[in-house]
């Protein structure tokens, strides 16, 4: 993971964000999801966004859909709105980590 800012404890939806978010200058907009979908923290639109786009492939575990990249765990998604210049891999493995950090050890 990088940047190192993320410990051993649960990390909080409203944290994940702001982790998120101090990552890339690229990424427009940001929203963590429970695993029914629900907006926890973030832009509630690309939270709901994310929550559609997922409900059609359910068993997939990422998305790519234009500028929405979605990343879920067993209990959680991290959603992100990326701009042209993200690097797509480096900022779904970010997505990744932060949906890991939000399960907790």
């Amino acid at each position: 993971m990088r940047g190192g800012g993320v410990s051993a404890s649960a990390l909080s939806p409203e944290a994940a964000v702001a982790w998120m978010s101090s990552l890339s200058i690229d990424l427009r907009a940001l929203a963590v999801l429970d695993a029914s979908g629900a907006v926890l923290a973030g832009d509630a639109a690309l939270g709901e966004r994310a929550a559609t786009a997922l409900a059609a492939t359910p068993d997939a575990a990422s998305l790519e859909a234009g500028d929405l990249l979605a990343v879920r765990s067993s209990r959680h998604t991290v959603a992100a709105a990326v701009g042209p210049l993200a690097l797509r891999r480096l900022t779904r493995s970010d997505l990744a980590a932060a949906a890991a950090a939000l399960d907790g050890p």
